[in-house]
């Protein structure tokens, strides 16, 4: 009898917790009653929330999910992929598996086809832009929240979370970009 009560508390500790944490995986949901953040749907909830990212109900937990992915992803001049990637590989690749929008290579091509936004109006997934060391843009980043953004970077040798406010990006920060939807930018259009 001993044997038979120590076999179902062992079932038990195994099963109860495969139903409890099983759906962890099986997609990007909130609570539907209190529409309230649950981090258990952030693979990189913990790394996000070092790096100085905030969460809510608003966060957009697949941006965040994919993100976490590319990360230690080696930084390659040209590369659009997790064997390698450049900044704006980096954000086209984010913007196709996210957005389902094919951005042009190119930072500054990139930055041709958005909507400037103004600093203090960033949001989660616009896009900034540096000119470092030249009169074009030359680099392309993430913005994240927090005034925090992620890029592929040749001097860090990898994807990495950076803050807009180092001295390093203030010097070189140029401007920020938002896509819009070709039927968002026809309607913007047709009421000027």
């Amino acid at each position: 009898m001993h044997g038979k009560k120590i076999n179902i508390l062992l079932l038990i500790l195994f099963i109860v917790p495969m139903f409890s944490f099983g759906s962890r995986g099986s997609g990007i949901s909130f609570d539907e009653g209190s529409k309230s953040f649950d981090s258990t749907k952030c693979y990189g909830y913990k790394y996000f929330k070092n790096k100085g990212i905030t969460f809510d109900s608003t966060s957009n937990l697949s941006l965040y999910n994919e993100l976490y992915t590319w990360l230690g992803v080696p930084y390659v001049y040209g590369g659009r992929s997790k064997s390698g990637t450049d900044c704006s590989g980096f954000a086209g690749a984010i913007y196709k598996a996210i957005y389902t929008v094919n951005l042009p290579g190119g930072a500054q091509n990139i930055y041709n086809v958005l909507k400037p936004v103004k600093k203090n109006e960033l949001k989660e997934g616009d896009l900034v832009f540096f000119k470092i060391n030249s009169y074009s843009i030359s680099h392309v980043g993430i913005y994240l929240a927090n005034n925090k953004f992620i890029h592929a970077t040749s001097w860090g040798k990898s994807i990495t979370v950076s803050d807009l406010s180092e001295p390093y990006y203030q010097r070189y920060y140029f401007s920020a970009g938002r896509y819009e939807k070709k039927s968002d930018q026809a309607n913007n259009n047709n009421s000027k």
